[in-house]
């Protein structure tokens, strides 16, 4: 079993502490409680794997477990350190320290989830993909991992991909569209599709014939998508809100949509969003 629950393997290299246990082992029963907690104060630079050796004799002979409990940290395939029997709680916390350090420190998956986001950012979208990747298999960090390949799909120009990630989120993970990160990515990847299903024409075409017919909303619309799906999007908010300045409720609120779904993908942080979001206020009070 893992620890926190559920827990898959770590990724490879990553430090594992095996603690070989037995439901008859009362010392067993004193100590992987406090395993659980160090592991769990870690935030998920080392994982804890909890072996009874009566379902697992196999393992624990070929790892020469002689006396419970028994705990190793294991890191790139080597034994790195063991120790048996009960350990004083400061020494057991140093123990379970040696696993965190060769992690890289605490919080280790928290910084690999902010090197990914910021490779993608810097648009190193492979390096990107590597690290939400990896993060895959961290319960903890998987559905802001399926949104950061989701995104890195939508740099790749792979609209079907990101839209299938989007769904697997939908379906898998519920609970977790409401964080900002996962909106994020599925606003983007909204946007895109939006995009893709616009008009045939370049903005060239569309904004020239714009200027020749400045009250057709369809085709300020259609311009707005067209600079969404070319990212755009601080000129396709200026041409929503001009739709929404004279039509409020514009078939059946389009336009509205599409600019909540342009600020839901920028964030409530950027300043695209903050200043059209004061201009909607100010058109909605009008």
């Amino acid at each position: 079993r893992w620890w926190p629950p559920p827990r898959p393997p770590p990724p490879l290299g990553g430090p594992v502490l095996l603690d070989f246990y037995a439901d008859w082992c009362a010392p067993c029963k004193q100590l992987t409680p406090k395993l659980e907690k160090l592991v769990a104060e870690a935030k998920g630079s080392v994982r804890l794997a909890k072996i009874n050796v009566d379902k697992l004799p196999e393992l624990a002979q070929a790892l020469q477990v002689a006396s419970l409990p028994t705990v190793m940290i294991v890191h790139k395939g080597k034994l790195a350190d063991s120790f048996q029997g009960l350990l004083p709680d400061a020494q057991l916390k140093a123990f379970v320290e040696k696993a965190i350090a060769l992690a890289g420190g605490p919080a280790s998956s928290e910084k690999a989830l902010e090197a990914a986001e910021a490779a993608l950012e810097g648009g190193d979208v492979a390096e990107a993909t590597r690290g939400f990747g990896e993060l895959m298999s961290l319960p903890e960090h998987t559905p802001v991992a399926m949104a950061g390949l989701a995104l890195c799909a939508l740099k790749d120009d792979n609209l079907s991909l990101a839209q299938d990630l989007v769904a697997d989120l939908h379906k898998k993970f519920p609970a977790e569209l409401t964080k900002p990160a996962i909106r994020k990515a599925i606003s983007k990847v909204g946007l895109a599709a939006e995009g893709g299903g616009g008009s045939d024409k370049s903005l060239v075409e569309l904004r020239l014939a714009l200027d020749a017919s400045p009250a057709e909303h369809t085709l300020r619309y259609e311009l707005a998508q067209a600079l969404v799906a070319q990212d755009q999007v601080e000129e396709a908010v200026v041409e929503l809100l001009a739709i929404l300045k004279k039509d409020r409720v514009w078939n059946e609120g389009a336009a509205k949509a599409l600019l909540l779904n342009i600020f839901e993908s920028l964030g409530n942080a950027h300043e695209v969003t903050k200043k059209g979001r004061r201009q909607l206020a100010n058109i909605v009070l009008m």
